[in-house]
């Protein structure tokens, strides 16, 4: 895929909520082998635009080399809510790319897997992470660890989907949320 219609299909997902719209939930693959990564992202996001009727067919697999492009440029910053640094280029730098995918995770309906990523997304309450492979150390965190030995490429994303809408729609993860926690 060419990074023109990654671009075009950015500021689709970007305008589809209001930027004061309350966050939405984003995915993060941990550890995912590089050959499996974009294709496992991208048919997750297919398999939550078809079965998460909250989302509205806004999920969107986000490329890892998207990410720098929409860091740099001050217009993509801007939609996100990003404040200018006065540091002459920080935007390029691994922190502001880091900062970059803390803000479009926290927008929430995106798929992601890079090792930014998972560091930038620590922490946050509308995240849930996904360890693809043996759990080494990091892993620990993840809401489900998969070992993609076991299963047909096939079937990761609709495990991986199921176990998120369950995630997102518990009833105790809903109080939490009414209560502010």
């Amino acid at each position: 895929m060419s990074a023109v219609p990654s671009i075009a299909l950015f500021h689709q997902w970007l305008l589809a909520a209001a930027p004061d719209s309350p966050p939405a939930c984003s995915i993060v693959l941990h550890g995912t082998p590089p050959s499996l990564s974009l294709r496992l992202c991208s048919d997750i996001a297919a398999y939550l635009n078809e079965y998460d009727d909250a989302g509205d067919g806004r999920w969107l697999a986000l490329q890892p080399e998207l990410v720098p492009l929409i860091a740099e440029d001050p217009r993509h910053r801007h939609l996100l809510g990003l404040k200018e640094e006065a540091a002459p280029n920080p935007h390029s730098q691994p922190f502001g790319v880091q900062r970059a995918l803390t803000a479009l995770a926290i927008r929430g309906h995106l798929v992601l897997d890079s090792p930014l990523a998972a560091a930038a997304t620590r922490g946050l309450k509308n995240i849930f992470h996904v360890g693809i492979g043996l759990p080494p150390d990091g892993l620990t965190e993840c809401h489900i660890i998969l070992n993609p030995g076991l299963f047909q490429i096939t079937c990761l994303p609709q495990i991986v989907g199921d176990v998120f809408l369950e995630w997102l729609n518990a009833h105790d993860r809903k109080l939490d949320q009414l209560h502010g926690l």
